[in-house]
């Protein structure tokens, strides 16, 4: 009896300094609560709005950060963030494998943007040949994003960077905020 109740006092050590362990360290996860001037810490200049509506957000823009575009969405909480956020990313940088077809009539050679992708100005083209159509670099379009705390952030690549740098850079984007914040 004496043995059983030793080896139960040792589990039970065991166990209680493992849940102490584990509720005391730190998260590196942490949840941000981000404002709309938080973004400012790193340089970030609003630009313009969606047309699109973001649902549950309080606040939608899109502005850039050294001569990238970068969106913002906040969203109440981040619960809410994680679920909608996560949808509304997803839809706003999708890439297709073939060209989504178009208009034979309209000039357009298609687009390799998914159907939600919000593509709201032609960029680098004269007026004649957004007349007729023809926009196949349009701003912004995002390829990468994140959801953290209660914001859903996306970005648009430099024109040196892959799928994967895309992301890196998102990621020490959001890092560098971070420190600035000082939370």
């Amino acid at each position: 009896m004496l043995k059983l109740n030793k080896k139960l006092q040792i589990i039970l050590s065991i166990v209680i300094f493992s849940g102490i362990v584990f509720s005391c360290s730190s998260n590196n996860d942490e949840l941000f609560f981000y404002e709309k001037e938080d973004f400012k810490l790193i340089g970030w200049k609003q630009k313009g709005s969606f047309e699109k509506e973001f649902v549950n957000s309080t606040f939608a823009k899109w502005g850039y950060i050294r001569g990238s575009e970068v969106a913002i969405i906040l969203y109440e909480n981040p619960e809410i963030a994680d679920s909608q956020g996560n949808i509304e990313g997803s839809d706003q940088t999708e890439i297709l494998d073939e060209p989504e077809s178009t208009d034979l009539d309209s000039g357009d050679t298609g687009s390799f943007y998914g159907p939600k992708v919000e593509k709201t100005t032609c960029r680098g083209f004269d007026k004649i040949t957004v007349f007729r159509g023809e926009c196949p670099r349009r701003e912004p379009l995002f390829t990468a994003f994140k959801v953290d705390g209660n914001a859903l952030i996306m970005i648009e690549p430099l024109r040196t960077e892959n799928q994967e740098s895309t992301k890196l850079r998102l990621d020490q984007l959001i890092e560098s905020l971070k420190k600035k914040i000082n939370r």
